[in-house]
């Protein structure tokens, strides 16, 4: 979250804003997350940065969970919280309620910036991915109710670890969940200029709004509110569920956009040493516990290069089809290898971010390991 350092803004000023936004953030602490009382709902959302005090990466987006007690603590929260959704790790998992009571936490989460509106793929791993057994043991979401929301953060209405949005709802959906083990995508199918023009429409409300909260806690009905950044929310609901044969928690692994590709960790990993090619038409990696293992061969195949960074989990194989190669231009294909699994993964790929991997380089960026320049942005690899 940067702070804001415009000049004009009294230190007076400051201190009510902080005052108003630890008020909020109490309430909020106190009950449901979603203040209905205003013009418009509130919610807190966790921000998504460096966090320098913490010393750690944050998370993968902003989001709230109704498993949120304490705002200002949530990095204690229990092994099974809503943390667990952007870890990139399917063993672990949100456990968002019970198939007894039929109580769920509802999640709040926002759609990363850089993803074209009417391009939005969510991709969600319900059930426990921990291994088929867990999967079916603990219950897992069956029927979701998917809400989207035009949200509004006013200056000032912020914390070191949390922010204050307004949000106007726009639409809703329902999906349902297939009961297999994996990763399951679904592009939203938004209409990009009718969602900026409801943003745009409803930017005075949302003014309005931080008024009367304004208003509300301190007496001060004549701020001059400005919106510092607008966003896109999704409230996600459980609605039914799939029961467990054992446990009634109803668990969800991961979460994510079409700005990230996450597949799974094996229980006992050893990362990758070495990913080199054999005879042209073979495919090999070290690990630190074994050595000259195939990943992949193909003596249809001539395999030019591989691209990897050392000790990544993922690499890129550049290849030619001998049956294409003859005296003119001879077409390259590329195909990307999850050294964690040791196998292609091409087509989960293509169905989680709506991309090829074809033409595209690895890179690293504050430790996190991306294929460069797919559409408009770089997708993450966990």
């Amino acid at each position: 979250m940067k702070v804001d350092k415009n000049p004009s803004y009294l230190v007076v000023k400051t201190l009510l804003l902080a005052t108003l936004m630890v008020i909020s953030v109490m309430l909020s602490s106190q009950k449901l997350f979603a203040q209905e009382y205003l013009n418009m709902a509130s919610i807190d959302l966790l921000d998504a940065y460096y966090d320098s005090y913490l010393g750690e990466y944050n998370r993968y987006v902003d989001y709230y969970s109704s498993d949120i007690k304490d705002a200002s603590n949530y990095h204690k929260m229990n092994k099974y919280s809503s943390d667990n959704l952007f870890d990139g790790n399917f063993n672990t998992c949100w456990v968002a309620g019970s198939y007894k009571t039929k109580s769920y936490d509802t999640l709040y989460v926002s759609i990363p910036k850089e993803i074209d509106l009417d391009k939005v793929i969510l991709n969600i791993f319900s059930g426990y991915g921990k291994s088929k057994t867990l999967y079916y043991q603990n219950a897992r979401p069956k029927k979701i109710k998917i809400s989207l929301y035009a949200a509004y953060n006013p200056e000032g209405y912020a914390t070191e670890v949390v922010a204050k949005y307004f949000v106007k709802k726009y639409s809703a959906m329902i999906i349902e969940l297939k009961d297999t083990v994996g990763v399951h995508s679904f592009p939203l199918n938004f209409k990009k200029q009718k969602l900026i023009d409801f943003q745009k429409n409803n930017v005075s409300e949302a003014i309005s709004s931080a008024k009367s909260l304004a208003k509300r806690f301190l007496g001060d009905e004549n701020s001059a509110i400005k919106i510092r950044d607008t966003s896109f929310v999704l409230k996600i609901e459980i609605l039914d569920v799939y029961q467990g044969t054992k446990y009634d928690d109803v668990c969800i692994s991961e979460l994510f956009f079409n700005n990230r590709l996450s597949t799974p960790y094996p229980l006992k990993y050893n990362k990758a040493v070495n990913v080199y090619i054999k005879n042209n038409h073979t495919l090999l990696a070290d690990y630190a516990n074994e050595k000259a293992v195939v990943i992949y061969q193909d003596t249809s195949s001539t395999f030019t290069m591989i691209d990897w960074l050392q000790k990544a989990n993922f690499a890129i194989l550049h290849y030619v089809k001998n049956d294409e190669v003859g005296p003119g231009r001879t077409e390259e294909h590329y195909s990307l290898i999850d050294l964690k699994n040791k196998n292609i993964v091409d087509k989960e790929f293509a169905r989680c971010t709506g991309h090829s991997p074809f033409y595209g380089f690895m890179k690293e960026k504050d430790e996190k390991l991306f294929i460069e320049n797919i559409g408009k942005y770089d997708i993450e690899l966990r």
